[in-house]
Parts: C-alpha cells; structure tokens; sequence
C-alpha cells in the first residue's frame, strides 16, 4: 500500500487554498491534512497536528499573509519542529526573499506559475527531506553570491571592519574540512543536480553520493542541502 503524504497548505486566498486542495487531491498519495491563511495560525495548527500524532509530511507555505508572514512562521516552525519539510509556494521571485526563505529553513522555494506535475514531483521530493528548486529560483539563489576578500595580515586601523564576523568564520573553517571529493559534489550540487546526476559525473553509486551529503551536512552544520549551498556560495569555495 502506497504510504500518503499529508500535506498542509498555508495560503492567505481562499480561492488559492482551494484550487491547490482539489488539484493536490486528485494525486492517489497525497491527503491534505489542513488549510490555513495565516502564519500564526500555522505554527499553531502544525503543533497540533504534532500532537494528534498526524504531523504533515510537507507544508506549502505563502510569503505574504497576514499576522505572520510565511518566512517568519516557517522559522518558527523550524526552530520547534526541526523535522519539517516547507515549501515555500508564492508569486515573489525577489532574491531576497528566496534567500530569507531558504535561511528560514525551508527545503524549497517555488513559484505559483509551476504545472501540476511540477508541483507533485517537488512535494514528493520534499516528503524525503530533499530539496527540488525550480531552475530560475536555483539560478537566482546562487548568482548573487560572490568571493568573500581575504582579510588582511596588517592591523586593522580603528574605522576598519573585520572582513568576516565570527559566525562566517566559523563556517569558512568547516567547508575548509571538505574532502576534494565533497567539494566536487557540493560543487555539482549547486549547479542544480541530482544525486543520480553526480553518480553518473563522478562515476560513483547513489549511495556514495548520499554518503558525502551526509558528510557535507555534518561537517558545515546546516540540515539540508539548499543551506549548505549556500553557506559555500556565500564563502566563494564553489
């Protein structure tokens, strides 16, 4: 029997809520387990359904919305439930909020204008804690990242900045602990692909594949994919 994916879509539009329901539901694998049109009442109702012992397996979740916007309720849900896999589904392709959305902890980041099957396949990649961006949002989260400069051996003089705070610092010492083969995966990772992809590039199995993303995860202390891409981004090591 094939295992359902529950589903909860957060969206301010009635008639957006709606049309994403009655189209998720022709999907045989797919229950949707509630609706909702705000951020705050997303927290609450995903707690609940934690609870009930019914968590959804995938959260669709808008940017604009009232009470709580979709990035700050996504954070929110994260930073209490660290298992849950959102994506964020929305109108906005600004690269700042592709970013802000990514950081928050989401594991995608579509737009509304995607087809149907598109939109099947991500929430299926999603329930497996994958990440599947849409190749214009994947080509806007990544090109705007670019080398951070050195810093400097000479004092700094009293209207200097320090190049990298501490925090960037320590991240810049964790990708430098990537082997040459995580960085060469990392590397095709950003370039938007698959882990089948890598294998057949690198001529490496799957599993090898998923291996070193354990790895990569571990050694730069990020949950998923999307977040490790752009730590290396930020940092110009890919």
């Amino acid at each position: 029997m094939t295992k359902l994916i529950r589903i909860l879509i957060v969206d301010d539009q009635t008639l957006v809520r709606e049309g994403f329901r009655k189209l998720l539901e022709l999907e045989a694998d797919f229950a949707i387990v509630g609706t909702t049109g705000d951020g705050e009442a997303a927290v609450a109702l995903v707690e609940q359904l934690y609870q009930q012992g019914t968590p959804p397996d995938v959260i669709l979740m808008d940017i604009r919305m009232p009470h709580m916007d979709g990035i700050a309720a996504t954070q929110a849900i994260v930073a209490h439930r660290p298992d849950a896999h959102i994506i964020i589904l929305t109108t906005f392709d600004d690269v700042e909020l592709i970013h802000a959305g990514l950081r928050a902890g989401a594991l995608g980041y579509s737009l509304k204008d995607i087809t149907a099957e598109q939109l099947a396949m991500t929430i299926r990649t999603a329930a497996n804690g994958q990440v599947l961006l849409q190749s214009t949002i994947a080509s806007k989260a990544f090109s705007t990242f670019t080398s951070v400069p050195q810093a400097s051996t000479a004092s700094p003089s009293p209207n200097t900045r320090t190049p990298l705070s501490p925090d960037y610092i320590n991240v810049a010492v964790q990708v430098e602990q990537l082997t040459d083969r995580e960085r060469e995966v990392l590397t095709l990772i950003a370039q938007g692909a698959s882990n089948r992809e890598v294998a057949e590039r690198l001529y490496v199995t799957e599993g090898t594949v998923k291996n070193h993303m354990t790895n990569i995860l571990s050694k730069l202390g990020v949950r998923d994919r999307t977040q490790a891409v752009l730590k290396a981004k930020e940092l110009g090591f890919v």
